[in-house]
């Protein structure tokens, strides 16, 4: 019998955007995720950064003057960062929605809605 633990479940949800010239990994939100969100008047762009769960950000992209070395993604420095990224909130937030719709559209295609 085969396993899937949580963490491969996680990876199949993930997808990338684009946004300032930065690549941001996205894992899609759950159905009842976006049901909670809606019902609480809550989708907004904090709820879309809660679901950017990488980046390929250098120290110098976020320290004036920090190495041109990857830093590993950390979700509290993300929502710190981005807070004063306005260029890359539509983006984002796109991303994150658009990953659910396809989602979605897929899950109705095969009769799974």
């Amino acid at each position: 019998m085969k396993t899937v633990d949580l963490s491969r479940f996680q990876r199949s949800r993930e997808s990338t955007v684009e946004a300032g010239g930065h690549v941001f990994t996205l894992r899609r939100p759950a159905a009842l995720d976006v049901v909670r969100a809606r019902a609480a008047g809550a989708i907004d762009l904090d709820f879309a950064f809660g679901y950017v769960v990488g980046w390929n950000l250098k120290e110098s992209d976020l320290l004036p003057g920090g190495d041109p070395e990857p830093v590993a993604f950390d979700a509290a420095l993300f929502k710190a960062w981005v807070a004063d990224q306005p260029e890359l909130w539509s983006d984002l937030a796109t991303g994150v929605m658009e990953a659910y719709q396809r989602h979605e559209e897929a899950a109705e295609n095969r009769g799974n809605a």
